[in-house]
């Protein structure tokens, strides 16, 4: 990870922007308070000072000028620790106090002052006249107001150089953490593209945002290993399954051109029917295809779901009657959904036809429709051999056959196309034990039907 890609992330960005934003803000926030701050204690000093003069004045309206020189007062140190500093003029001249400067005109004023370590400082004044060639000043130090406000400053200052050195080292932690994440997933993505579609992305076990991203990532990771396992045995089965009965076609084919007119029609004859099954396994397989990418569910309508399963029922039972089986059904009157009639149709259709198919004679199958207020649940069951629990997940996949269902015709296609269609429609497909047979239990979704609820139909 190069050091220079931290500065390039997303979230050095924006971490570098909000530092910004509120660097500024404590800069502005900084400058009215020291704007506020010195103008308040310029306030009151000069309120102090003004107070002090009125003060003085005072003195002098009530004792004359001896009174004012004892308010002010001779001694020079007596005032070294104050923050005020006092004058008596009288014609220009000092007669009381220690300034050693003061200004000439009558008012408020600022001049540079002599410090008894031999500095230079300032002063801030207000001169005033109370006649008879007297007047009184009061000088004040503004080294505090200073001072307080150098400190505002610096540590101001201060803040706004933490506010930044920290945003710029939290931003620089937080990309790298992040960098660490995002390699994690790069790695990850890296390997898969190679080919290793079982490596995926480590978790934390913080239940952060990344976590999250991570679990539903290594789920679709997950969903595409499935798709990839289920293409590679559907591109095995099509090969094992079509290389038979190609290798017959051929053979039949071979043997007809031999063969004198009569045989080589009934040669070609059953050489088409091969051709046919072919080409319905394929069709078949477009068909799973086409209803998996969802491009049906566009055309989804109104659906008399109790009208299609009388259909289905009353068109099977003469094949089933047929073949010495019964076929019998309980639906519950003016159930509706939506989605394909025509889909599902054929889901059912294959369901009763694959009990047909691979159950004995004197076999009961039944069907059932019925809804209640949490939704609506259907079955297709039979009394025949039933199917192994470990093989009842799998009888979906498509080519997939039970060992003593090799004799029976067929491409092993049909339960993976209700699969689909289920798929399609939300439906949840339950395989039970019959006790004896099996029963598979179809479980519309929540909403399907107006005032449904799944109840479970009876045999």
């Amino acid at each position: 990870m190069r050091r220079a890609s931290v500065f390039r992330t997303t979230a050095f960005r924006l971490t570098a922007l909000y530092v910004a934003g509120f660097a500024a803000s404590v800069a502005a926030l900084g400058i009215v308070i020291y704007l506020v701050t010195s103008a308040t204690l310029s306030r009151q000093l000069d309120t102090r000072i003004g107070s002090e003069m009125q003060s003085l004045q005072t003195a002098y309206r009530s004792g004359g000028k001896a009174g004012l020189t004892n308010a002010v007062g001779v001694d020079e140190h007596a005032h070294a620790n104050g923050a005020l500093d006092f004058a008596v003029l009288e014609n220009g001249k000092r007669i009381a106090g220690y300034l050693r400067r003061w200004p000439d005109p009558a008012g408020w004023s600022v001049l540079p002052y002599p410090e008894p370590d031999g500095d230079v400082g300032v002063r801030r004044f207000l001169r005033a006249e109370l006649g008879n060639g007297l007047s009184v000043v009061v000088g004040a130090d503004p080294e505090q107001v200073e001072e307080v406000k150098e400190a505002i400053l610096d540590g101001f200052l201060s803040a706004f150089g933490a506010v930044v050195v920290l945003g710029i080292a939290g931003g620089i932690a937080l990309s790298l953490v992040l960098l660490r994440r995002v390699e994690a997933i790069r790695r990850t993505a890296e390997a898969i593209i190679a080919g290793d579609l079982t490596r995926r992305i480590p978790l934390r076990g913080t239940g952060d945002d990344f976590d999250r991203l991570s679990e539903t990532l290594n789920r679709m990771l997950d969903r595409i290993r499935e798709l990839m396992d289920s293409l590679r045995e559907v591109s095995a089965n099509i090969a094992h399954d079509l290389k038979t009965p190609l290798a017959r076609l051929r053979q039949r084919l071979e043997a007809a051109q031999s063969e004198a007119e009569p045989a080589r029609a009934a040669s070609l004859h059953a050489a088409l029917g091969q051709v046919d099954d072919i080409l319905g396994t394929f069709s078949a397989l477009l068909r799973i295809a086409q209803i998996e990418a969802g491009t049906r569910r566009a055309g989804f309508a109104d659906v008399d779901l109790s009208d299609m399963f009388a259909t289905v029922t009353d068109a099977f039972a003469p094949a089933a009657e047929d073949a010495g089986k019964t076929l019998t059904a309980q639906i519950e009157p003016g159930i509706r959904i939506a989605g394909d009639r025509e889909l599902l149709t054929q889901m059912l259709a294959n369901l009763v036809e694959n009990a047909i198919r691979h159950t004995g004679p004197g076999t009961a199958i039944g069907l059932g429709l019925c809804a209640d207020k949490s939704g609506i649940a259907g079955f297709v069951a039979d009394s025949g051999p039933g199917v192994p629990a470990a093989e009842r997940e799998r009888i979906f996949h498509r080519f997939h056959r039970l060992a003593d269902s090799a004799a029976v015709p067929g491409s092993g296609l049909g339960l993976s196309l209700v699969k689909a269609v289920a798929d399609l429609h939300g439906i949840a497909i339950l395989v039970a034990d019959a006790q004896p047979g099996l029963r598979i239990e179809l479980q519309f979704p929540a909403g399907a039907g107006a005032g449904a609820t799944v109840k479970k139909p009876g045999n």
